[in-house]
């Protein structure tokens, strides 16, 4: 049996996808994580990722021989890691699509743009949770190395530290994909997402620093700070703060950029 693609409509370039089953979810998703890894920029990406992790652990081993270390402290050095090039692969996800041309295959095989935004959304939330895996595989053979080296190795897995670790590789993971929807050109979408990690916190603190009333209101816009905080737990009010400024930084770019996914032309 050969699969049809849907007809376009007379003068609109619109797809009638009234008479067309879709394509299941998981299937999309599967697709999607693939992509992750099946090109050659994202194989070399996970390779530089993986080589720097295991060069940070050996290092960080060394440097902690003739003191103590605890296993997180691992797990923190391959999570720094991962927080800021498994970003950049969540918006090569989405951009690529775009600056390869490769969407007009993409929309034909699945019309329905929301399901695909959808798919690449939770591959990119799963890769996302296999980083933390393994950063915590990793974390465990550094701290393995360490004691070999003499120091004195804190074993508890520190399990509420993990799990805020998680939420923040998540939340680095979509912001990076919000930033791509919104944009849809690589190296854009890469310069502005360095840019609000590394200028605009900086920014915020200086303005803090010469408005006093600036620096009350700017705990709940400083959406790196408040996330940040996530690894080392949370009272309400600074819950509050991340939602306030996750409204700002996350929520209003990813809508707007899946708006715009939605409804770009594809050349």
């Amino acid at each position: 049996m050969s699969a049809t693609a849907p007809a376009p409509h007379a003068g609109t370039g619109s797809f009638d996808i009234s008479g067309t089953a879709p394509i299941p979810l998981t299937r999309l998703v599967g697709v999607e994580l693939r992509k992750l890894v099946d090109t050659r920029s994202g194989r070399w990406l996970l390779i530089i990722m993986v080589s720097l992790i295991l060069l940070g652990s050996v290092i960080y081993a060394w440097a902690t021989r003739d003191g103590s270390v605890d296993f997180f402290g691992f797990t923190a050095v391959a999570g720094n890691i991962t927080g800021i090039l498994l970003p950049v692969l969540a918006i090569m996800s989405v951009t690529t699509e775009w600056s390869q041309r490769t969407n007009m295959a993409t929309f034909t095989l699945e019309p329905r743009r929301v399901r695909v935004v959808a798919a690449k959304l939770v591959a990119t939330v799963i890769a996302a949770v296999v980083s933390v895996a393994v950063a915590v595989a990793i974390g465990a053979l550094g701290a393995a190395l360490a004691a070999g080296f003499g120091a004195q190795v804190d074993w508890d897995p520190n399990v509420e530290g993990i799990l805020g670790f998680t939420l923040l590789q998540v939340i680095s993971l979509l912001v990076g994909f919000a930033l791509a929807t919104l944009l849809l050109n690589t190296p854009a979408a890469i310069v502005t997402f360095f840019a609000y990690y590394t200028i605009i916190p900086g920014l915020l603190l200086l303005a803090g620093a010469y408005f006093s009333w600036f620096e009350d209101i700017r705990p709940w816009i400083d959406f790196v700070s408040a996330s940040g905080r996530l690894a080392t737990g949370f009272d309400g009010v600074e819950w509050g703060q991340l939602a306030t400024s996750g409204l700002l930084w996350f929520v209003l770019p990813l809508v707007l950029g899946v708006a715009r996914m939605l409804r770009a032309e594809i050349k």
